[in-house]
């Protein structure tokens, strides 16, 4: 098990974040703050929101040894995409 590479948004609204929120429930990873850890499935996964900057940033810490980091954080990415698509802001912006 391993960590992948932490990715980090930027443009993220309130109501992209809560999109983003939601789509991680879906996946069984319940977030209930703007940072913290959790694990779920073998995943841990932290995050960093911070609402005054609009930056998401998001690593998956650890995951099964079956789960590549690039499928891990291309499943991250589209789904902070389509929160992006559906609340109308500009699009995702990754920060290198």
């Amino acid at each position: 098990m391993s960590a992948c590479g932490m990715q980090s948004f930027a443009n993220v609204t309130a109501d992209v974040w809560n999109c983003c929120k939601s789509k991680a429930s879906s996946y069984g990873v319940e977030i209930g703050s703007d940072s913290g850890s959790t694990s779920s499935h073998g995943f841990t996964v932290s995050w960093n929101y911070d609402a005054s900057s609009q930056v998401l940033q998001l690593q998956v810490t650890d995951k099964p040894f079956w789960a590549p980091c690039s499928l891990v954080n291309s499943k991250i990415h589209d789904a902070v995409d389509e929160c992006y698509a559906n609340h109308g802001a500009s699009g995702a912006s990754m920060i290198a």
